[in-house]
């Protein structure tokens, strides 16, 4: 009988400034995870600071239902653990020890009271293992601090805590009101901001990197920036923002009121007061750095949080952004799928190098294989129609290692061998604004190599023992070699072979070889 594999589930607690969530894991002992459940609860802690600095309990008890629901849905998901952890708004409040023994007195939750540097060490493992980046910047901006971390080569070099966010700079510089700022309010938190980063060297002593935005400024920014120019993926997840677009919403959000900021397309009505001091922090740390561009992480605190309860302190970074998340997605596949998906990766691969694409040959060799790896990934869905489940799942779920033209290269690649095929019309117009002009042919000659190894294994069972492919100007020599029947693959390979001569413009020569046994 097969041995069932364990699954191990955590509950991830953040008390933020502006919120407190609550994110469910899974993960099992043959690796992968997923995210099973998340609650969000409004709070604003940053809020209720006294002009003392302290935080009344009373004021704070508003928050202990909501604790106390949270445990109830970690105990409805039998978690084996809660990571509770609060953050900026009690850390800078002058009885945030007070205020953490009163939460775990009266919820029974156990909530650590976590450093400023341990908010951005956590916020730098949560986008590192999830966007493939070497080199940048992470500004974290939540309710009531701003994180800045510089991390060269995968590793965190720096990071500094400051004691402002977006709702306690509301708080003191906004207009209750009419929810307007005047240059003068807008002036002041700006100097605020200089002044603070001008204390640390670091922070200006290498432009030109980009800036890895965490949070709810940085993710509004980009959705009222999606939906300004109607982009055509449904992802947040490593959108690039360049200086202009943050600039256009500097200059112009401050004089609206917040009724106006309330009907802007993208922009959640219960951030339209704090969205103001978010982005003149955003926008006034970037211009003093000197980056290159905004990249929008859709991961943090949470999930470095998660990554550390799962790989422990000393292997808590992954090698490989991308191999982890395909390993994620194949994650819970039966045993033959996950062989035939690895034997038909191993088959595009050589097919590829044999063909001779010359150009581009790194850039098409990551896409190409992670296409071969998830191209079913759909039947997660369903086995009917998995072709166009596997688009939808790769088109709006971000693929941690892959920028956005990638995603959408992988997702029509994948599914190339569908029966409607991929139709002109869906590539160059619904999305024009991402892929560039030879990318639809790039799309049909990459996966019509799919297609070819795909066929080669369509039982899953392994009939094709090796190929062996000789290119020689338009001529393409390819034989087969089986170690078992494979009639279904016979056919399907004659299929597949007429689309890779019409995509590589070759005359293939085939040859099935059976290997009798004797």
């Amino acid at each position: 009988m097969k041995e069932q594999e364990e699954r191990r589930r955590v509950g991830i607690m953040d008390i933020g400034s502006n919120s407190i969530r609550l994110v469910i894991y899974e993960t099992g002992n043959g690796g992968g995870y997923q995210v099973l459940k998340e609650c969000r609860e409004s709070a604003r802690l940053s809020a209720i600071v006294t002009p003392q600095g302290d935080m009344p309990l009373e004021a704070v008890s508003v928050i202990v239902p909501v604790l106390k629901q949270f445990a109830d849905v970690s105990a409805a998901y039998e978690v084996e653990e809660i990571r509770a952890v609060a953050t900026a708004a009690i850390r800078n409040a002058s009885n945030g020890k007070e205020v953490i023994e009163y939460l775990n007195r009266e919820t029974g939750i156990t909530i650590e009271l976590l450093p400023g540097e341990m908010e951005g060490h956590y916020g730098f493992i949560g986008v590192v293992n999830r966007i493939d980046i070497e080199d940048g910047y992470i500004i974290d901006i939540g309710g009531g601090s701003t994180e800045v971390t510089l991390f060269r080569d995968r590793a965190r070099v720096s990071t500094v805590s400051f004691p402002f966010g977006a709702v306690n700079m509301n708080v003191r510089f906004g207009n209750e009101t009419t929810g307007r700022w005047d240059e003068s309010s807008v002036n002041e938190l700006q100097q605020l901001v200089l002044d603070a980063a001008e204390k640390h060297d670091w922070i200006s002593q290498y432009p030109d990197l980009p800036m890895v935005g965490l949070g709810g400024t940085i993710r509004a920014v980009g959705k009222m920036h999606q939906r300004k120019l109607k982009y055509s993926l449904e992802q947040i997840h490593h959108y690039t923002l360049e200086a202009e677009d943050t600039d256009y919403y500097y200059q112009q959000l401050p004089a609206m009121s917040n009724d106006q900021r309330k009907r802007i397309a993208g922009l959640s009505k219960t951030r339209s007061d704090i969205i103001v001091p978010g982005v003149i922090i955003l926008n006034t740390l970037f211009r003093y750095m000197h980056c290159s561009h905004y990249v929008i992480s859709g991961t943090g605190l949470r999930d470095g949080l998660f990554f550390e309860w799962e790989r422990g302190k000393d292997n808590v970074i992954v090698e490989d952004v991308l191999e982890y998340e395909i390993g994620a997605a194949l994650h819970g596949e039966p045993l033959p799928r996950q062989r035939h998906l690895r034997w038909v990766q191993q088959l595009s691969s050589e097919l590829y190098e044999a063909l001779g694409e010359g150009q581009e040959d790194v850039s098409n060799r990551k896409i190409l294989r992670t296409a071969s790896l998830l191209y079913r990934v759909g039947m997660k869905i369903g086995y009917h129609d998995f072709e166009e489940h596997t688009r939808y799942l790769l088109t709006t779920r971000a693929v941690a290692g892959l920028n956005h033209r990638e995603t959408v290269l992988v997702a029509f690649i994948a599914i190339f061998g569908s029966k409607g095929k991929i139709k002109k019309r869906r590539i160059s117009t619904e999305y024009a604004d991402i892929l560039h002009p030879k990318d639809e042919e790039r799309i049909r000659r990459l996966g019509a190599v799919l297609q070819l190894a795909a066929a080669m294994d369509v039982s899953e069972t392994q009939p094709v023992d090796r190929l062996v492919a000789v290119r020689k100007g338009r001529d393409f020599e390819l034989t087969v070699h089986c170690h078992t029947e494979a009639s279904m693959e016979t056919h399907e390979i004659t299929e597949a072979v007429r689309d890779l001569e019409k995509e590589w413009d070759v005359r293939v020569r085939l040859v099935v070889h059976m290997v009798s046994k004797s």
